[in-house]
């Protein structure tokens, strides 16, 4: 019994999940820094609100009209303010290139401030990682170092270049410089004390040790980091214990300790299941971006296991040479390497194996989304269908034949007969008004635009103004205009329930086969990434919707606002 336990200990483990550095490469190990700029500039202070309500055309236009003044002036503070904000933009909107052009703009007018240099050199690696080329990426991060090294604290910006410059090494396949920055940036946020990204890190740095083949090192630096976290109840915290655990199952695995390996690899199930159960809907949202995350994790495992290949070649022609000198030793090393190569070719088409199996599971887990959403609208249509056109229609010839009844009596109408009509026409009311918020009254024969315009106006009040602004826009198919409409009222409740703005704005139009929705508030803001881990106002919700509708989303929240922006395909 107790070999049979082992044997499936292994099984599991080996078709468990692609080993968990694949994921924190990816999604830990990258992070961005925004510089705010602060200006006493007016014009500056003016494009910064425009830019904050989601008017980005303007914003642009005033921008470009700046610089040239700023050049014209040799203003060189002026023009650093305004080439950084020209970066953000055109970041925010994926065009890295353009955004690198204005950052070394930025850089030339930097000139000996050594904070804005450090950060603009972090800004530019960033840019090039997203591009995939991690070579410039590299140089960047380590001029970015450089830079911070003349400067006193500012540890979590270090932080973040160490950690970032460490998941490039790691791509680069180079796993002791990968380490060596591992350890700095673990050291930076335990000086910050934020023990969970500290943990997240250890974690990051244990994987790297599991790849060398030093599983011994792997499992301790994996305890240290389930050490940080405890038993805690923050979803972080059982996030990156869940993630220890199957470290550590990987680790013991590695160690030949299997009975080990199956304790911890049952602890992290359990603890898996119980997240499961706390994410409910969120996690249908996050389940797409997961995998295809660990698809270019996969990728970049595999460009890296190509350039060992190309590396052992190299190898091979140089131990040919030496076989002429060397005889039974080179021999040796020939039976050796092809073991090698053997045992990577075997490893890659695992890899190909499992990279199928989890597009198929993501691409199932979309239609089931699609058919869930699509059954709620089509429910919601049949009843307000069914109270509009039956029960309501039977409401009012009840009252007509009472009606009808009163005026064949002669002298005093009874009292009940009064009160039966006035039930019958306070039904109607509610079953009406019931109808109208399943289904818009004025979106069905008007269209979008005119339904957005009415939602707006009826939430507006003394302490806030919504606004709504639509071009160029036609009738779409119904289920389009709904599931739209749906999207847009839950961002506006929104609004009304957390933003404590005083304005709102929502803009709509159509361009070139995409409806283009825009929605944006003057409040405080909010956290993206915190917001998204909780179910409260239905972000990941929306962003699971517009997926479905193969469109894209994208928010941008500060102090001074959020703005929502939001892009789908037509249907007709």
């Amino acid at each position: 019994m107790y070999k049979l336990r082992l044997t499936i200990c292994k099984i599991i483990l080996f078709n468990l999940l692609v080993f968990t550095i694949q994921n924190s490469f990816s999604k830990n190990f990258f992070t961005e820094f925004e510089l705010q700029v602060n200006s006493e500039n007016k014009e500056i202070i003016a494009i910064k609100k425009l830019l904050a309500e989601g008017n980005t055309k303007d914003a642009l236009e005033r921008l470009y009209v700046l610089l040239k003044e700023a050049n014209h002036k040799k203003n060189n503070r002026l023009i650093l303010e305004v080439n950084l904000l020209l970066a953000d933009i055109y970041r925010d909107n994926g065009d890295y290139i353009k955004s690198n052009g204005f950052l070394t703009n930025a850089l030339n007018s930097a000139q000996k401030n050594k904070d804005e240099i450090q950060i603009i050199y972090f800004k530019k690696g960033g840019n090039f990682q997203y591009e995939g080329n991690v070579d410039s990426a590299m140089v960047n991060y380590e001029k970015s170092i450089f830079i911070g090294n003349q400067i006193e604290k500012k540890y979590d910006l270090k932080a973040k270049v160490h950690a970032n410059l460490s998941g490039i090494y790691y791509l680069k396949a180079n796993y002791p410089k990968a380490i060596e920055h591992s350890k700095i940036a673990v050291e930076y946020q335990r000086i910050l004390g934020n023990k969970e990204i500290e943990a997240g890190i250890l974690n990051n740095l244990g994987g790297i040790y599991y790849m060398t083949g030093e599983y011994k090192e792997a499992l301790k630096t994996f305890e240290s980091a389930l050490a940080l976290v405890g038993f805690g109840q923050k979803e972080l915290q059982k996030k990156t214990r869940n993630t220890s655990y199957i470290n550590m199952a990987y680790a013991y695995s590695g160690l030949k300790d299997f009975e080990k390996a199956f304790e911890y690899q049952d602890k992290y199930f359990s603890l898996n299941d119980s997240l499961n159960q706390e994410l409910k809907y969120k996690e249908i949202a996050e389940i797409e971006s997961k995998y295809n995350v660990e698809s270019k994790a996969k990728e970049a495992e595999i460009e890296k296991a190509k350039r060992k290949e190309a590396e052992y070649l190299t190898y091979g022609l140089s131990v040919a040479i030496l076989i002429l000198l060397s005889g039974i030793y080179v021999l040796y090393k020939i039976i050796k390497l092809r073991k090698k190569n053997y045992k990577l070719k075997i490893e890659q088409e695992k890899l190909v194996h499992q990279s199928k199996v989890e597009k198929v599971k993501g691409d199932f887990q979309l239609k089931i989304l699609t058919a869930t959403l699509d059954g709620r609208l089509e429910e919601r249509k049949k009843i307000a269908s069914i109270l509009h056109d039956n029960i309501s229609a039977l409401l009012s010839a009840a009252n007509l034949h009472l009606y009808a009844s009163k005026k064949q009596l002669k002298g005093i109408v009874p009292q009940e007969i009064e009160k039966s009509q006035s039930i019958l026409k306070e039904a109607s009311d509610q079953i009406r008004d019931l109808s109208h918020n399943l289904i818009s009254a004025v979106l069905l024969k008007f269209g979008l635009g005119m339904a957005v315009q009415d939602l707006c106006e009826k939430s507006s009040n003394s302490n806030l103004i919504i606004e709504c602004e639509h071009k160029n826009l036609s009738r779409f198919e119904q289920n389009f205009e709904i599931k739209i409409f749906n999207i847009i009222n839950e961002l506006l409740n929104n609004i009304l329930k957390h933003s404590g703005a005083n304005k709102g704005l929502i803009k709509l139009e159509q361009i070139e086969g995409n409806l283009q929705v825009v929605v944006s508030d003057n409040g405080i803001g909010f956290d993206v990434e915190k917001i998204q881990e909780k179910d409260g106002i239905g972000i990941s919700q929306i962003e699971a919707r517009i997926s479905v509708l193969q469109g894209l989303f994208k928010v941008n929240s500060i102090k001074g606002g959020t703005r929502i922006f939001i892009s789908v395909p037509i249907i007709y």
